[in-house]
């Protein structure tokens, strides 16, 4: 692009349409303070002797010219150079032709010796050993340096500085031309300075133009002819010396003259005579004349020849130059953008042919888009005329129509008194379509950096933060603005969380090892607030195509809360092994439990009601419920999976859980349970411990004081709640527990039930998520509403049971109601077979007692079919080491599928013991059980 800037310098010689093929464009240089010949005048701009001949002759030959005035030495070495083609004017000398090549003269010159008036200086032999002024690069100048004139000579940049110096007394005379320094010192209005003696120089003042340019020079010379000629030249050299030169008689003060004196008659008669040999004289002489302008005029059409040979050979080097780049070069009118010429790239590249294009509007070459319309086209076009060059990427249309991506810079041309503007373009789709794809990519790298749920930083090898995306900029509280160019450890601030000691500087590891890196363990963030975040994290170096590193880029995340799962997980799977151990604790005492309970219910058979024994033994018995009841709690904490269920009332679970909980407390609890209330499918202890957790959350809410209003209702589903409870059953028990406390703001109320959500400073998060997940374990829903600074009301709806309560069984002392059937105990512990065959015989039944499954089915295999089979097994679900009762129930009923077996356990929790039905048991019981309980299960299960 910026070679072709050069071409627009050759255009000025390039015919266009409108112009002459013979025109040429000339630039003429000249001094810039050398008046009269040429000068800058108070406007800047160009006058003088020089300047109106220069015209005078460009007018006469049809040039298109242009004129640049400097300083004179500049002016000399910018035609040397090929700035400019011809220097306006030039004394000649035999030193000067062996650069410069001159014209016939159109001004002869004097030089004469300027010096102030008084000086003992009265001609150029007076200024030997003298200080002597001259112009840097005149003619007097070089004379003085061709004599070798002893003199001390003392150069200015200008004539009129060459006088104000001798004025100063800076020398003592002036080298100068006579009339351009009588012409500045009468403008300068300085009378002490005046020439004297003769004239030193009588030199030719020329045209120069450099040396072999014989084709300008022959313009030139045929120039100064043309306008000596028709007296133009006459007129201006009038002009400006005419005052400064001496006037002869006019030709009518001759004859006013000759009249006063009077010719006698015998001049008239001498001039007769002498005209006769005057005449031959004159004849010879013009014939003399006539021949030498034939010889200069054959020598001056043998130039011009030549001349036009040069020219039209330069012509076809412009054109090749012209067409030989691959962008198009058009000339546009400068007023109205029209195409005055075009390259053949250009034509090519817009699909016309040149004649379709010269003349045509801008219009018809932009595309009309908005932004790239033909009078957008025309502003850029007028602002370059008006000497502001300008550079734009346009949206061109072919001749077929299709439109492209064009760079266009355009620059204003002036050809003599003409001016346009030239126009360079190339098409520039390719990079167009490149630029895109990669625009493209940088968004597509954009959208996967905002869409990568990590926080990624890169850096310069200096350390410094290049590019941070979104999520990084959540984490470290930096924005890409403020994070650019900052180095890595103000924004990426990292400690150990165990030692508070900032870590390694992790771009720096990289940059130095080249390989990617990980952080240690318990790693934490520093935000720019100061917020703390455990991270994980690893860095990489950037590569180049040639391996070199780059940059760094770390990439971490927030690991905070997988760090406080894993903790809590770590909690859990504590909990599990206490729940693994309370669970056989509980067992274990349950099997010592049901030796006592069994023991004193059925010692207490045999006493009075009345008695102080009966007594005594009613209280053990209710102990002996508390210890049933803890191990039951224990149970409850080691158990997980579905719930075991069994009807019950949610009213005596309401009324004994809100009482352990507030037991002591300034909370109360306000009860409202309606009188029909139904029963509910529930697991006792779990469901207790969801009512624990809402009791205790209403009371932390509270801050410990306070009132908490349960009610208990039946609920029906009907068409009202269709869509808005997921609910599949139709009957249902509703629990409302409302609290007067500070509420849930609404921001928050969607992630209570959240694992590890709290906003305790002391919660572990688990207690409402496990709420959430027994309640819908038991297929039922909870939901919850709050207004903040009123309170919060949680709601439970649990599946409602289709049978009535049972009612406890229990056997009035003296009891004399005996059973009858033979009953087969299968259990591992010694203690508990006896006192269950105390139990039954207290019953009336006859017992059969066996220590494994292996044991019990083979006693039911002897006495099946025999006179005295064996009518209900009672077996044991867990035995150690030895067939357990579920695989012994499914032995005895492969013999007899009529067999009542009820299974026996002291873990509640067991899913066996939740659906026995399914496992082909008749019956449950929990250890430990009453007499009561034991009755009631062998009736249930003789029933037929």
């Amino acid at each position: 692009m910026f070679f072709l800037i050069g071409v627009v310098g050759l255009l000025v010689m390039w015919p266009v349409p409108g112009w002459a093929a013979d025109h040429v464009y000339l630039v003429f240089g000249g001094d810039d303070s050398y008046p009269p010949y040429e000068y800058l005048d108070d406007h800047g701009m160009p006058a003088g002797f020089d300047v109106d001949i220069t015209r005078a002759v460009a007018k006469e030959m049809g040039l298109f010219s242009s004129l640049d005035l400097m300083m004179w030495s500049d002016a000399r070495s910018a035609l040397l150079a090929g700035d400019v083609d011809v220097l306006m004017g030039m004394f000649k000398s035999i030193d000067r032709q062996r650069h410069f090549a001159f014209s016939t003269p159109h001004y002869v010159a004097s030089y004469a010796v300027f010096v102030p008036r008084g000086s003992s200086i009265h001609s150029i032999d007076d200024i030997r050993g003298r200080r002597i002024l001259v112009q840097d690069g005149d003619i007097g100048h070089d004379y003085l340096l061709q004599q070798e004139m002893p003199v001390e000579i003392g150069v200015r940049k200008n004539v009129r500085d060459v006088l104000k110096a001798l004025a100063d007394g800076q020398g003592e005379a002036a080298l100068l031309s006579r009339i351009q320094g009588l012409m500045l010192l009468k403008e300068m209005k300085n009378t002490s300075i005046v020439p004297v003696g003769p004239p030193v120089l009588q030199q030719s003042y020329c045209f120069a133009v450099k040396k072999g340019d014989y084709q300008v020079l022959s313009l030139l010379n045929e120039g100064l002819s043309a306008i000596k000629a028709s007296g133009r030249y006459d007129e201006i050299h009038e002009k400006w010396f005419g005052a400064y030169e001496p006037r002869g008689f006019s030709s009518s003060e001759l004859l006013r003259y000759l009249a006063m004196v009077g010719f006698p008659l015998l001049t008239v008669a001498v001039l007769f005579f002498l005209w006769n040999a005057s005449l031959k004289r004159k004849v010879a002489r013009r014939t003399d004349e006539l021949s030498r302008a034939n010889e200069i005029l054959s020598r001056q059409i043998d130039e011009r020849l030549l001349a036009e040979r040069a020219l039209r050979s330069s012509e076809r080097r412009y054109r090749e130059i012209y067409n030989t780049p691959n962008d198009a070069i058009i000339l546009h009118d400068a007023v109205d953008g029209g195409i005055l010429d075009i390259n053949e790239p250009g034509v090519a590249m817009l699909g016309y042919s040149r004649e379709e294009l010269v003349g045509r509007s801008i219009e018809g070459l932009s595309s009309g888009e908005p932004g790239f319309t033909g009078e957008l086209g025309l502003n850029l076009i007028r602002k370059a005329a008006q000497g502001q060059p300008q550079m734009a990427e346009w949206r061109t249309r072919r001749k077929d129509g299709s439109v492209f991506w064009s760079e266009v810079s355009l620059k204003r041309a002036a050809f003599g008194d003409e001016t346009c503007v030239v126009s360079v373009g190339r098409d520039i789709s390719p990079r167009k379509e490149v630029e895109e794809t990669l625009s493209q990519e940088k968004e597509r790298l954009a959208v996967t950096l905002r869409s990568i749920g990590d926080g990624v930083i890169t850096s310069d090898v200096e350390g410094r933060v290049v590019l941070i995306n979104k999520v990084a900029e959540k984490l470290t509280g930096w924005t890409q603005a403020d994070a650019a160019g900052k180095p890595m450890l103000e924004v990426f601030r990292i400690i150990n969380e165990k030692t508070r000691e900032p870590c390694e500087n992790p771009v720096e590891k990289v940059l130095t090892t080249g390989n990617t890196i990980t952080l240690a363990n318990h790693t934490a963030l520093i935000a720019r607030d100061g917020t703390e975040r455990s991270i994980a994290d690893s860095g990489a170096p950037i590569m180049d195509r040639t391996s070199s590193i780059v940059g760094v880029v770390l990439v971490f995340r927030d690991v905070t809360d997988e760090n406080r799962i894993e903790e809590e997980l770590l909690k859990v799977r504590k909990l599990e092994s206490v729940g693994v151990l309370a669970g056989g604790i509980a067992h274990d005492f349950n099997n010592i439990l049901m030796a006592v309970l069994g023991g004193v219910s059925l010692a207490r058979t045999y006493n009075q009601e009345n008695s102080e024994s009966y007594r005594l033994l009613s209280d053990v018995l209710r102990a002996c419920g508390r210890a049933k009841d803890l191990t039951q709690q224990l149970l409850t904490f080691s158990k997980g999976g579905d719930p075991v269920t069994r009807v019950a009332s949610v009213v005596d679970l309401v009324r004994e859980s809100a009482g352990f909980v507030l037991h002591g407390g300034r909370v109360r609890c306000d009860t409202h349970f309606v009188d029909d209330l139904w029963a509910a499918e529930i697991d006792f202890g779990q469901i207790s411990q969801v009512v624990q957790n809402l009791i205790l959350n209403a009371v932390h809410a509270m801050d410990q004081a306070g009132v908490i209003t349960i009610t208990a209702e039946n609920h029906r589903i009907d068409r009202r709640d269709i869509g808005i409870l997921p609910l599949k059953g139709e009957r249902y028990v509703k629990l409302t527990f409302c609290d007067e406390g500070t509420g849930i703001p609404e921001s928050l109320i969607d992630r209570i039930f959240d694992p590890f959500f709290t906003t305790k400073k002391t919660g572990s998060g688990l207690g409402l998520a496990t709420t959430h997940s027994i309640v819908s374990k038991h297929d039922g829903h909870i939901q919850v509403t709050s207004t903040p600074g009123v309170g919060t009301c949680f709601t439970l709806y649990l599946p409602a049971s289709e049978e009535v309560l049972p009612e406890r069984i229990e056997i009035p002392a003296g009891d004399s109601v005996q059973g009858r059937g033979r009953i087969l105990v299968m259990d591992d512990e010694e203690m508990v077979r006896e006192v269950v065959e105390g139990l039954l015989d207290a019953l009336g039944y006859e017992v059969l007692l066996t220590a494994s499954g292996e044991e019990a089915v083979a006693v039911y295999r002897a006495r099946h079919g025999g006179p005295e089979p064996v009518d209900v097994v009672i077996t044991d679900l867990t035995v150690v080491g030895a067939m357990g009762g579920l695989e012994a129930a499914g032995l005895i009923r492969q013999w007899d599928p009529e067999a009542r077996v009820v299974v026996s356990s002291g873990y509640s929790n067991d899913p066996i013991m939740a659906d026995y039905q399914a496992h082909g048991f008749c019956a449950a019981i929990v250890k430990p059980y009453s007499l009561a309980d034991l009755r009631a299960v062998v009736l249930e299960a003789l029933e037929p």
